[in-house]
């Protein structure tokens, strides 16, 4: 579902979910939140809630082995909520505490593409680290999303609020179905989520008013105009097969449902798109401001 308001677009769908592994990779004085709330999410996943897979890093190899495991197992039939409990710098990506090794947010995202890919585009990611919504900087129109939905602070968050709302998010999820109010009722008071079809429309956006308009969008033009001369071989073309390619190329450049179905397929793995070409008009026409799309 799409609908509009006065202040941007809102989208649902529904998705289904069944595990949470969770990655854990904090000094041993600080794991006393952590394996609280991993006890009672054993517990949770006794009484009927998601079987829960922890998996303890210490090291970058270790990482990364877990995330290609998680990928494999995605094959089978993993649908996983995947919780990355550690410590993050905004320029520097994932600590690693007992190794003290970092791993980039490049490399983090990589991994992240495998694993949402295997899964079919229904990877949940919640990044329970500081600055933990800068690995989004790395999301690229031309490349698949890491997350079908993810879940991270902007920057700094506070152990107390992890302890007191992490559980209550898995316990809302158990029992709604929903992922998207669980995580408005809890998480959601220090984190933002991002959700693929909405990063998907504003990425589009951008990319229509940025390439498809202005010097920029006759740049491309022309570019393309060489490359299909080149490539029909027309060294010297009249007057009038040059005007027959521009128009053909004023079409092809200018925003349209072409510009959706050219970067969906690969960007949203498969899953169609929610919205179309009249729908992101409506947001197109309307005067541009300055904060709504960054």
């Amino acid at each position: 579902m799409i609908s509009f308001s006065s202040t941007g677009v809102t989208m649902s769908e529904t998705l289904q979910t069944n595990a949470i592994v969770w990655i854990h990779s904090l000094p041993e004085d600080q794991m006393g939140p952590t394996r609280r709330i991993i006890e009672d999410l054993e517990g949770l996943a006794a009484n009927g809630g998601h079987s829960l897979i922890e998996r303890p890093v210490a090291n970058r190899d270790e990482l990364l082995s877990v995330l290609r495991q998680c990928a494999q197992d995605a094959h089978g039939g993993l649908r996983p909520i995947l919780h990355i409990d550690a410590h993050g710098t905004q320029q520097e990506g994932l600590l690693l505490a007992p190794s003290g090794e970092r791993v980039g947010w490049i490399e983090i995202t990589e991994a992240l593409r495998a694993m949402n890919t295997a899964t079919q585009n229904n990877l949940i990611c919640v990044f329970a680290l500081c600055f933990g919504l800068h690995m989004y900087a790395q999301v690229r129109l031309s490349k698949a999303v890491p997350a079908y939905m993810f879940f991270a602070p902007e920057k700094e968050i506070k152990v107390g609020f992890l302890e007191d709302q992490t559980l209550a998010f898995y316990r809302e999820i158990n029992s709604t179905g929903n992922v998207t109010s669980a995580f408005e009722a809890t998480l959601g008071g220090g984190m933002v989520s991002f959700h693929c079809q909405g990063l998907f429309f504003q990425a589009l956006l951008r990319y229509c008013r940025m390439e498809c308009s202005g010097r920029k969008q006759r740049d491309r033009q022309e570019r393309l105009l060489t490359a299909i001369l080149k490539r029909d071989r027309m060294q010297h073309p009249t007057s009038a097969q040059l005007k027959e390619v521009r128009k053909q190329l004023k079409s092809l450049v200018a925003p349209g449902q072409h510009v959706i179905d050219r970067f969906a397929p690969l960007f949203l793995i498969g899953r169609a798109p929610m919205f179309t070409f009249n729908d992101m008009r409506q947001i197109l026409d309307r005067p541009r401001r300055r904060s709504a799309f960054p």
